[in-house]
């Protein structure tokens, strides 16, 4: 149930090196594991090579891409332990109102398509109600399946929902660190995004 793929963390953050290897361990083959292996021991710049990495990933993998993502938009749900964890850093966190995202599309009209990613996701550090986050985050997702007629891509992998998130015609930002470093490599290649004012 806990994952240690925190690639958003690990990019415009920091993780500590038992952190570091224990991504190695539990996710090689990634594009967190390629950060961390490829990363230069000096100065560098984070989002452009993870940019590449991800040319590299989204090429390799272009057959678990919807055909239309270019011609769509994304909105991305931080669901799992924010939902209705109790800790401080979970509460600040909070999904955006389903209102709200719905009167972000409005200006989505030109959109092929409307996306959703995202999956319950718990860390070490979340809180232990599990079952009630569990069961809040499909309650909320549902709802905003229903209001935005939007369709989710549930594809259980992290790096295949950053890859479609950085491939749309448009982007709606979610909250947290994941969805913020989806934000900074499409202002990298000059593509938009609707950047939702968010606590990380």
């Amino acid at each position: 149930m806990i994952s240690y793929y925190r690639l958003g963390d690990l990019v415009l953050l920091s993780l500590t090196p038992q952190e570091e290897r224990k991504l190695l361990e539990h996710h090689p083959n990634t594009i967190g594991s390629a950060y961390i292996l490829n990363r230069p021991k000096l100065a560098f710049n984070k989002i452009a090579l993870i940019t590449r990495i991800f040319f590299e990933y989204s090429e390799a993998n272009r057959h678990l891409i919807p055909a239309d993502i270019m011609n769509s938009v994304v909105i991305h749900l931080r669901l799992g332990d924010v939902v209705a964890g109790t800790t401080e850093h979970e509460s600040g966190k909070r999904p955006h109102p389903v209102e709200y995202l719905q009167a972000q599309l409005k200006g989505c009209d030109d959109c092929a398509k409307r996306y959703l990613i995202g999956a319950c996701f718990f860390a070490e550090t979340s809180s232990t109600n599990v079952e009630e986050c569990q069961v809040k985050s499909n309650l909320y997702l549902n709802a905003v399946l229903n209001e935005t007629r939007a369709e989710h891509l549930n594809s259980g992998v992290a790096d295949i929902d950053l890859c479609i998130g950085v491939l749309a015609k448009q982007f709606i930002q979610g909250k947290g660190y994941f969805s913020q470093l989806i934000v900074d490599i499409r202002k990298h290649l000059n593509l938009p995004s609707i950047e939702c004012k968010t606590e990380n």
